[in-house]
């Protein structure tokens, strides 16, 4: 299985049931469905009848999703909470808390990856703000804890001492199929960082599941590609194994990137594309990586994945990936060679508010996390949730 954290998962099929949950404690249920503001059924662009029904409710900021070989779904909270969901029966059951969280703006708890050997290799790894430094600030660290008998810890700390900011911390974690871990940071507000190839921030890390620089970096550091901005999407396609980042622009210019190693993406002397006179001086001299797809006005992308699936008809090989201020789901159709976007589709634009991560699920449904409670949104009553997206059609409805 193929998709950004499917990987790891073993023979486990999420069910169809709906089931409501309002408290964070485990095995917790509500007798009574809270109300969706919205209707619960979309159409595609092909006419295809698209159910979203909750899975979990009464969340706070959920950051990062994925898979464990038993089928479960683990997820962040930005405040600092792990918890694994049952998707068959909607059950939230946390397994714990990482400790010295920064929670400020943006910051906090951010990503989340499982060893891929997982359960075998008990490692969980993470990636949060705290306060520190000289002199004082946020800043970021990667960090794993080790999982038994249904408890995280053991917290080990892999990199210290990372630049933060209450925004742009970037911090996706991707295992990817040369057994890496891959990371994204942000420029923590301090642009200059993103080109200078010895800092780590605004950069893409390739580093061992150990935390050391990978073998083969293009600069003797973990820096795999620079010249970013704040990515918080990391994903590689299913079928070429090719590296996708979800960018996020200034005003202008949110960016979904094709990575390659010892590459220059160009920020901030480039902003998208390489279409203003200075861009194109910079691009030559430096040959910039252009995104493949840009968005302006920004929409706050942020989470993505592939989807691989034949689930949902005319989605396979499509890329997802979810917007924040744009409120929406975005499905991109890459072209055969994956370096350009062919067509795009947007989805429940403003349904159920800022969409902070999308994950495919085993059986083909897509699963989505809400982020109302960021700080930016206008949360209801039921938020933060993680949607569950499929279809109730097989085929495509008859256009009227």
């Amino acid at each position: 299985m193929t998709s950004r954290r499917l990987a790891a998962l073993a023979g486990a099929v999420a069910g169809a049931g709906v089931v409501w949950l309002v408290a964070l404690t485990p095995r917790t249920r509500a007798s009574e469905p809270p109300a969706i503001d919205g209707p619960p059924r979309v159409a595609t662009q092909d006419n295809v009848e698209l159910l979203v029904e909750p899975v979990a409710t009464g969340l706070r900021t959920v950051w990062d999703m994925t898979w464990a070989p038993d089928g479960q779904l683990w997820f962040t909270e930005r405040g600092g909470r792990v918890s694994r969901l049952d998707v068959r029966r909607g059950e939230v059951t946390p397994v714990g808390d990482v400790l010295d969280v920064a929670e400020r703006g943006e910051s906090g708890l951010m990503g989340l990856a499982l060893h891929p050997d997982f359960p075998r290799e008990p490692w969980v790894y993470f990636v949060h703000s705290y306060s520190g430094g000289t002199p004082p600030g946020i800043r970021n660290r990667l960090i794993r804890m080790r999982y038994a008998n249904g408890r995280l810890a053991d917290p080990q700390t892999l990199i210290d001492g990372m630049m933060g900011a209450a925004n742009h911390d970037g911090a996706r974690v991707a295992i990817g199929p040369d057994r890496l871990l891959y990371l994204t940071m942000g420029d923590a507000s301090r642009m200059p960082l993103a080109q200078d190839t010895m800092s780590l921030n605004g950069k893409i890390l390739r580093l061992t599941l150990d935390g050391v620089a990978a073998p083969g970096n293009p600069f003797n550091n973990a820096v795999w590609s620079w010249g970013h901005r704040n990515p918080q999407g990391l994903v590689f396609h299913p079928a070429t194994k090719v590296l996708y980042s979800a960018e996020h622009g200034p005003a202008t210019d949110d960016e979904v990137n094709r990575i390659e190693g010892g590459r220059n993406y160009g920020w901030p002397a480039v902003h998208g594309l390489c279409d203003r006179p200075t861009e194109q001086i910079f691009c030559r001299s430096t040959r910039i990586v252009e995104p493949i797809q840009v968005w302006t006005p920004t929409l706050g992308i942020s989470g993505a994945d592939f989807y691989n699936f034949d689930s949902i008809p005319g989605w396979k090989g499509s890329l997802l990936v979810t917007a924040l201020a744009g409120q929406s789901l975005l499905r991109l159709t890459l072209s055969a060679d994956g370096k350009s976007v062919t067509a795009s589709e947007r989805l429940l634009s403003g349904r159920f508010g800022r969409l902070r991560d999308v994950l495919t699920g085993p059986d083909g449904s897509v699963y989505l996390a809400t982020s109302n409670r960021d700080g930016r949104g206008r949360p209801r009553e039921t938020d933060d949730q993680i949607l569950r997206l499929r279809a109730v059609r097989s085929a495509p409805l008859p256009r009227r």
